[in-house]
């Protein structure tokens, strides 16, 4: 489904088919509704956030201008960790989410990995907020704890994970200015990774050894020609092995996993 089919279906309270075989009402309020998104979309305004909904894993979110929108391509990190969780046979993994912006990630793990408790954190008491919502929206409110924290400041030291999962800022400063006005719509906090993207990797690969139990995984989204400096912080940091790499749907470099030793 298109952007445009996406909002008319959204204004009009319609799937795609009743959309074409106009078997919908639209009375004065729909159609000025319609009018309103397509203004919105015009001026460069996602539309997740002019329909206040994001779909990711098969669940529905809410979004908005507070918190990134989930990207298809962060999937391969939720699938791949679950795939790992399975394979490792991790009867009740402990998770931590840092940057968990909407929650999409801690609550699609925690709704596919029933046994599964995350700590998710976000530097962003807004982003919090609506984590907290979608968490309350899908039944796991129970299993995730949100937490104010700029990475790892607040979390207990006393905590230690199975797996530590982030999709950090990682568009070079030196391209935002280049990025669609679309993208240039979200918050940028959570896109803007300082100089080459790699502005907080090195911390998160560094703190992530201290807090991962033995046998324990790092998981990072990473973006586009990052994987040579990334595997070489990994490496630098003197704690990880088998170090993996996994391709999105494009065949671009993605997602890094290390395991912690």
């Amino acid at each position: 489904m298109d952007s445009l089919e996406q909002l008319a279906c959204w204004a009009f309270n319609c799937d795609r088919a009743q959309l074409y075989t106009g078997d919908y009402e639209a009375d004065e309020e729909n159609i000025k509704l319609f009018h309103e998104a397509l203004d919105s979309y015009t001026r460069g305004i996602p539309v997740q956030y002019i329909t206040g909904e994001a779909e990711f894993m098969g669940f529905d979110f809410d979004v908005n201008p507070s918190v990134l929108i989930p990207r298809p391509e962060t999937e391969i990190l939720v699938e791949r960790s679950l795939a790992l969780i399975e394979r490792e046979g991790m009867t009740e993994p402990f998770i931590l989410d840092l940057g968990t912006g909407s929650g999409a990630i801690a609550v699609s793990l925690t709704k596919l990995s029933p046994s599964c408790k995350i700590i998710a954190s976000d530097v962003s008491e807004e982003a919090l907020e609506v984590g907290r919502e979608n968490a309350a929206a899908n039944g796991v409110s129970d299993r995730i704890q949100f937490i104010l924290s700029d990475f790892f400041e607040r979390i207990p030291e006393k905590e230690k994970f199975d797996l530590v999962i982030s999709n950090p800022p990682y568009i070079p400063s030196e391209d935002y200015d280049s990025l669609p006005l679309e993208v240039r719509s979200e918050p940028r906090i959570a896109l803007d990774g300082g100089l080459k993207g790699l502005g907080f990797y090195g911390k998160i690969i560094s703190e992530s050894a201290k807090r991962l139990k033995d046998g324990g995984y790092l998981i990072l989204e990473i973006g586009y020609g990052q994987t040579a400096a990334i595997k070489s912080l990994i490496e630098s940091a003197g704690s990880y092995r088998d170090v993996k790499i996994i391709k999105d749907y494009n065949d671009i470099d993605r997602v890094v996993f290390a395991k912690r030793h």
